[in-house]
């Protein structure tokens, strides 16, 4: 797969899974708020905030290359 290709469908992974992170947050605060037992939410944030993560260092990677060491004679 072409490199910005690959970068482009990773930009695309991160707003749907930033999106369900923050909705994930969101609805796991709420229950905290309410009382109720918040194991389910926890883990559905879990989830969504690893897979955020991962695409985020992977995009990374592709974003900013590790910069080559070149030599100078002097």
């Amino acid at each position: 797969m072409h490199p910005i290709a690959l970068r482009q469908r990773l930009e695309i992974m991160l707003g749907f899974t930033g999106f369900f992170t923050a909705i994930a947050l969101l609805g796991a605060i709420a229950g905290i708020i309410q009382g109720e037992t918040g194991l389910g939410p926890s883990l559905v944030l879990l989830v969504c905030a690893a897979l955020f993560l991962i695409t985020y260092r992977k995009w990374r990677r592709l974003a900013d290359p590790a910069p080559t060491t070149t030599t100078t004679q002097g």
